[in-house]
C-alpha cells in the first residue's frame, strides 16, 4: 500500500540507570502531539555505561516496556539496541528488537559491525568487541506501509550492508546510534545522506546526544532523510522527539524515474 506515514525518532542522553532511561523515553514520547506510525529509539537507549552482562541476561523489563509503548502508541517500534544473550558462553549481542502496533515482538537484528576504534575524545579507546559479540544476519521487516531494513550505528560506514538490504526490498532504513561527538561532527550527516541517496531510501537515524554520566560525549543531531538526500528534520544536541512525513509513493516514483539500482554493473 502506498501512503504517507508519520515517523518519529527519539534522541536521548542515556545513563546506567535503566528505569531512569525508560522514564526519559516515556516523558519524551508523552509530549508528542501527532501519533506516529513508526518510532525509532537510539542505540543503548535503556542503558549506557551500566553492567552489560547483567542486562544482557535479564532484559525482560526493557522488552516488556517496548511492547507496551508500541501497543499504547499503536505504532511500529524499532527498539534501538539493548544487550541480549543469544548464545550461552558468548558475550551479549547488541540487539535491536522490533514490535508491531499490537505490541508483539516480531524481529531482532544483532549489530554486525562492532565499533573498535581510537577517537580523539575523552574516552579515547572504544572496543565494543570486549563487551559484545557480532551478529551476522540481515533483517528486513514487512511493515504495513513499507519494507524496513535494520542497522545500528557503526554499520552506517559499510555501504554493502545497505545494498544488501535494498536487494531485499528495503525502502526505509533505521539507524539507531550512539555516535561520538568527534566522529559525528565529521561524518554523521554525509554518511547518512550517502546511504539515502545511493539506495533511494528514507533514513531514520536516532542518535544519543550530550555528555553521559560515564563522561562519554555523543553528537546528537538525529536526522530524518529523504530518498533524494534531503534532510527533512534534524535535532540539536538535547533530548527530543524528531518527526517527519514519509511519502512512500514519492519514493517509488523516484526509483522509477532514476532506476539506479537496475543500472548496476558490479
Amino acid at each position: 500500500m502506498s501512503k504517507t506515514i508519520t515517523a518519529a525518532v527519539v534522541q536521548m542522553c542515556s545513563g546506567p540507570d535503566v528505569q531512569a532511561n525508560l522514564k526519559q523515553a516515556d516523558d519524551l514520547l508523552s509530549g508528542v502531539d501527532i501519533s506516529p506510525e513508526l518510532i525509532v529509539l537510539p542505540e543503548c537507549f535503556a542503558q549506557m555505561g551500566g553492567d552489560i552482562p547483567v542486562l544482557g541476561k535479564n532484559n525482560s523489563v526493557v522488552r516488556n516496556w517496548m511492547s507496551r509503548v508500541a501497543r499504547q502508541s499503536k505504532a511500529w517500534l524499532v527498539g534501538g539496541s539493548i544487550p541480549c544473550v543469544v548464545n550461552e558462553g558468548e558475550n551479549s549481542r547488541a540487539s535491536c528488537f522490533v514490535y508491531d502496533p499490537e505490541g508483539l515482538e516480531v524481529s531482532r537484528y544483532d549489530k554486525i559491525h562492532l565499533f573498535n576504534a581510537d577517537v580523539s575524545d575523552g574516552t579515547n579507546r572504544y572496543r565494543e568487541s570486549d563487551d559484545y559479540s557480532a551478529g551476522s544476519d540481515l533483517e528486513v521487516i514487512d511493515m504495513d506501509f513499507a519494507r524496513t531494513g535494520l542497522s545500528i550505528c557503526y554499520d552506517v560506514r559499510f555501504p554493502e550492508l545497505y545494498r544488501k538490504l535494498r536487494s531485499e526490498g528495503a525502502e526505509i532504513y533505521t539507524v539507531p546510534s550512539a555516535f561520538t561527538k568527534v566522529t559525528g561532527q565529521a561524518h554523521w550527516e554525509p554518511l547518512l545522506r550517502a546511504r539515502a541517496i545511493e539506495n533511494q531510501c528514507y533514513i531514520l537515524a536516532a542518535n544519543q546526544g550530550g555528555i553521559h554520566p560515564n563522561q562519554r560525549e555523543t553528537w546528537g543531531h538525529s536526522m530524518i532523510i529523504s530518498p533524494w538526500g534531503e534532510v527533512l528534520a534534524e535535532a540539536g544536541e538535547d533530548p527530543c522527539v524528531l518527526m517527519a512525513e514519509l511519502d512512500i509513493k514519492a519514493l517509488r516514483e523516484i526509483r522509477q524515474q532514476m532506476p539506479c539500482f537496475d543500472h548496476r554493473v558490479l
